[in-house]
């Protein structure tokens, strides 16, 4: 079937042409990404209600939720917070979750316990989180201008940038919520002879709609209207409160109107100016660069509408990073594509090295149509998938056309003869070779959570890739050498006798480096046993000296970041004023930075914003650096603000790197849950004493609640019953002092939205002193609210932590450089032993740990998965156990490389980039094992002599190994070393931020590659020797 394909040499040609346009045509139109766009397996409900207690919320929201939701199948873990005004539950299922199932079973239990919730309960939301919905673009607006207009304006522009197909949500960041107060002076209505009480009714029975329908009779038939509700502000001060025949007291006399917003519990700004953020998210699978030139066109032709004086900047701009990420990885694979082609014709001469180079563009250009097919996106993953393939792809063709060279030399065999001899006897060994690589990487699609998800491209392109090079390697290659007449006789014809002496002639008389190997193979095949002894001793022993001294592991490498955030802790009862006095104090500081080219911050809560970390915590800054080319490291830049930062008394500030990769928080993260909670505080001050006192903990949140003091009011229900009071009324009246009461709500004829209309006391009426003599409505007349109920201080309640029904308090900390976070998890695990008949508490590691214990468990299997699949296909190529045993131990053995690259580098073993490294390895040490043990297989069946077959066997297969080697080294060797050259610029830059992902990856094959070169070229010809002396009966 073969020959008949290759015969068939015009249409493999033209299929060839087809797929060189539709491959340029679907890669530029793939959609673009910088991280892979991968769904959490998290789901979060969240229950807002003004104005109640964190206890309450606890008891009334969170548990019922609680109740319902943990029956839902699959869920690994529950975790809820309740808070002043409302609470949140949070759903992490198990890997392998089907997200739109797992969405409609939660919104299933949320509906079945929406009628249990308390009356003035919001509707619970359910929000699925995944990387699409964190914000590929901020845009702020600001400027000296009224605050309506911005609001106005950022309405408008969300409006239109929503009318987007490409864009999931915009998030509206500082926009505040407008209300309708009406301002009571309790005086003025107690001067009227009027009560609150009365108040309030009249204006709730004033605004009602009224639905009156349709009088019909035999004269015919009427619409009826009634107007009853509020169209402007006017009709409110026009509204009667009591009237006579004489007169009448309009609210208007009591009380003042006003147009105005929700109480400020927080302020927005870019750099330093009052701003609106609208925080922009994608839909899944769009391309990120053509969504943000779409959004910038918008805002461009909205700007010809508006003001000058409003100003818009944009923040986090994703599509500048995949642009940049893109055009430094696509410069590495232009780079990797020169250097293995100057390889290749050093070695084999201009028209092979041409033909083999060939098989590069045709490996890629046919797997992006493969990709396309199954809903891939261009992102950093699948890039760097690209590169690492480059050295690994071409192994195919070099085999094929390294062959075909050889049989050139028999002047009875034509051109196209010679090609198709090729891939017909190189057909077993290259398949074999490029399935045991596939093999390698299987097991990688199957890893499970949210690393799996992150590093699911890798395998998936790898797998399509390679593919692609056995097709391009077995079919086109040929047709393309039977058509260019690639085989280079003239240069072979040069060392003609080497040739034909490895072929049948006496090995004494060989020359140049393969002669040189001849003379080492002697050698050592005078002592095999020793030799793999010392492999062996070599091999334990790199694994004592790297835990000694090693760097250990790490889950995932640092990048150099983009961004940044300072957050800003400081305790007491602050004011929203005070708070936002710091935040502009270290905003000053921070905009003086040079190597700063944008900020944007927040101070208190503000409307859009997420409520994540500590209770303490009173705004935050998110910075952007300049481009990295222009600036030092991110770390030297954080240290130079502490420096500054540290001038500010009384506050604690904690500067955040943007960290890549598969999504965390904080570097270590352990959960302390308990039923009891008194147990609870004490266990968890017990830890939090024995962190305080180590010099590794950095951004240090002990989860704790802030000291502070509540107010709480104690009705004595008994002296209340006396005076015909009930809760509703004493609630009413507090409301109406502290945010306000909400009575009713109309819609403007300037809005869309409804409005809510409330009633509170004027601002000078809003004292604590005032919470004592407010007046209330009872049997005997107005009385004093301090004649049934008393105030008294209490311990501030922030937040409540549940984890799974129970109550529980995360401590969270970053580790500082040249400290690995396993390390000092094994020391606190170490110390936790110590105490545990102190402590009761169940502890575990959340975060980053987990994850990696996880990485760890599954890399561990899927490595053993590999060589089972490897051990497989091995068995039905050569049918001998012991040719798969040598090819196994040169697996194994080949981690010494890596171990020794990890020690001069003074690397740590990556979790997840040197595990796949090794993974990788193991792929690529079988495939030259492979080919010189079918060579051998061969010889042997020719000659009793086995010292002279194996001889015979490695200086024939000394140049396609050395190739092969050379091809994934250099492939590779940029990017281990970190180098970029930008070819249309004409820069040379070293360590670029897209370089850093994969140092780790590519350092772990670049190492493992070299002395894996030694180990098939010395340690696989004396197993070969030991096999064939002692085991010749094997099967």
């Amino acid at each position: 079937m073969l020959k008949r394909l290759l015969l068939s040499s015009k249409t493999i040609l033209t299929i060839l042409f087809f797929i060189f346009i539709y491959g340029l045509f679907t890669y530029s139109t793939l959609p673009r990404e910088a991280d892979p766009d991968i769904s959490l397996p998290v789901i979060y409900v969240s229950a807002h209600h003004t104005g109640i207690s964190p206890d309450d919320s606890e008891r009334l929201l969170i548990k019922p939720l609680e109740k319902e939701l943990k029956k839902i199948e699959g869920l690994k873990k529950m975790s809820s917070t309740s808070y002043l005004g409302g609470g949140n539950v949070v759903l992490e299922f198990d890997a392998g979750f089907e997200s739109k199932t797992a969405l409609n079973d939660v919104r299933v239990k949320v509906d079945l316990i929406e009628n249990k919730l308390p009356q003035d309960t919001e509707e619970p939301r359910v929000t699925e989180i995944n990387l699409s919905r964190f914000p590929v673009l901020a845009i702020a607006l600001s400027g000296n201008l009224d605050e309506r207009l911005l609001i106005k304006l950022s309405k408008r522009l969300k409006e239109r940038l929503e009318g987007l197909s490409e864009v999931l949500e915009v998030k509206t960041v500082g926009a505040r919520v407008r209300q309708i107060e009406i301002l009571v002076d309790p005086l003025t209505v107690k001067n009227y002879g009027l009560t609150a009480t009365e108040v309030l009714e009249s204006i709730k029975q004033a605004n009602i709609l009224i639905p009156a329908g349709t009088l019909t009779n035999e004269t015919g038939s009427f619409n009826i209207r009634v107007p009853g509700l509020f169209k402007e502000i006017d009709d409110l001060l026009k509204l009667p409160i009591k009237s006579n025949e004489k007169s009448s007291v309009r609210l208007g006399d009591l009380a003042k109107v006003v147009d105005s917003f929700k109480i400020r519990q927080g302020f927005a700004r870019n750099n330093g100016q009052s701003a609106i953020i609208l925080e922009v998210s994608k839909r899944s699978g769009e391309n990120i660069i053509d969504t943000i030139e779409k959004l910038k066109k918008i805002i461009h032709e909205e700007m010809k509408n508006i003001s000058n004086s409003i100003k818009i900047d944009y923040f986090q701009d994703e599509s500048n990073s995949i642009n940049s990420m893109i055009s430094d990885l696509e410069n590495n694979i232009i780079l990797a594509v020169i250097l293995v082609l100057i390889i290749i014709i050093y070695w084999m001469g201009l028209k092979p090295a041409i033909l083999v180079s060939l098989s590069i563009p045709g490996s890629f250009l046919l797997s992006m149509i493969l990709l396309s097919s199954i809903g891939v996106t261009i992102n950093v993953v699948v890039l760097f998938s690209l590169i690492l393939s480059v050295g690994i792809l071409i192994d195919g063709a070099i085999i094929v056309v390294e062959y075909a060279n050889r049989r050139a030399l028999e002047n009875n065999l034509d051109n196209r003869s010679i090609y198709i001899l090729a891939a017909q006897k190189m057909a077993r060994p290259v398949i074999a070779s490029t399935l045991t690589t596939l093999a390698a990487f299987f097991p990688l699609i199957f890893w499970p959570g949210i690393a799996g998800e992150f590093m699911y491209f890798l395998p998936v392109t790898l797998l399509t890739i390679l593919t692609s090079s056995l097709i391009m390697a077995l079919i086109f290659i040929p047709t393309l050498g039977i058509k260019l007449n690639a085989s280079n006789r003239n240069k072979l014809h040069q060392s003609n006798s080497n040739i034909s002496l490895l072929e049948s002639g006496n090995l004494d008389q060989v020359d140049g480096i393969q002669g040189r190997y001849i003379s080492l193979l002697k050698l050592v095949l005078l002592h095999p046993a020793k030799i793999v002894l010392g492999t062996i001793f070599l091999l334990i022993s790199i694994q004592i000296v790297y835990s000694k001294l090693g760097k250990g592991f790490e889950f995932f490498p640092p990048i150099e970041p983009d961004y940044a955030e300072i957050v800003v802790h400081a305790r007491g009862n602050l004011s929203v004023y005070d708070k936002d006095r710091i935040i502009k104090d270290i905003e000053d500081i921070t905009l003086k930075n040079k190597f700063i080219s944008n900020i944007y911050s927040i101070s208190g809560k503000v409307p859009g914003a997420r409520r994540e970390g500590p209770e303490d915590v009173i705004g935050s800054i998110k910075l952007e650096f300049v481009d990295w080319r222009k600036r030092p490291k991110a770390k030297q830049i954080i240290n130079g603000l502490y420096d500054e930062f540290n001038e500010i008394a009384g506050i604690k500030i904690e500067i955040l790197e943007k960290k890549d990769g598969p999504p965390k928080d904080k570097d270590v993260e352990i959960e302390i849950s308990n039923l009891n909670p008194e147990n609870l505080m004490f266990d968890a001050k017990e830890l939090l004493k024995f962190l305080n006192k180590k010099n590794w903990v950095l951004n240090l949140d002990d989860g704790l609640n802030v000291p502070g003091i509540d107010w709480e009011l104690i009705v004595d229900r008994e002296q209340a019953d006396k005076y015909g009071v009930d809760i509703s009324k004493v609630g009413n009246a507090v409301q109406m002092l502290t945010h306000g009461l909400k009575i009713s709500d109309f819609m403007p004829e300037d809005s869309d939205e409804e409005v809510d209309i409330v009633v509170k006391y004027k601002k000078n009426y809003q004292t604590l002193d005032e919470l004592d003599r407010i007046e209330i409505e009872s049997k005997q007349g107005p009385i004093s609210l301090s004649s049934f109920v008393q105030r008294v201080p209490v311990e501030k309640v922030g937040k409540i932590n549940r984890v799974d029904s129970k109550r529980s308090i995360n401590i969270k900390f970053d580790v500082p450089t040249g400290y690995l976070a396993n390390n000092l998890v094994k020391e606190i695990k170490s110390w936790q032993k110590t105490t545990k008949n102190l402590m009761d508490s169940k502890i575990k590691f959340r975060g980053q740990e987990e994850d990696q214990e996880e990485a760890k468990k599954f890399l561990f299997k899927a490595f053993f998965i590999s060589i089972f699949l490897i051990t497989i296909i091995l068995i039905t190529t050569f049918e001998k156990f012991y040719y798969c045993f040598i090819i196994l131990t040169s697996v194994i053995m080949s981690t010494i490389g890596v171990m020794i690259g990890l020690l001069l580098t003074m690397q740590p073993f990556g979790v997840i980039m040197s595990g796949i490294g090794v993974i990788a390895l193991a792929g690529i040490v079988v495939n030259n094992n492979i080919v010189l043990l079918d060579t051998y297989k061969t010889i042997r069946s020719q000659t009793s002599n086995i010292k002279e077959a194996i001889i015979r066997t490695g200086a024939q297969r000394l140049r396609p190994v050395l190739l092969t080697t050379l091809t994934t080294f250099f492939g590779l060797i940029p990017m281990a070393i970190g180098l970029n050259i930008n070819f249309l610029n004409q820069e040379i830059n070293f360590g670029s931020p897209s370089s850093q992902w994969w140092l780790q990856l590519s350092n772990a094959i670049v190492f493992g590659i070299i002395f894996s070169f030694i180990l098939t070229l010395i340690v696989t010809p004396s197993l070969i020797y030991i096999g064939e002396k002692f085991f010749k009966n094997q099967n």
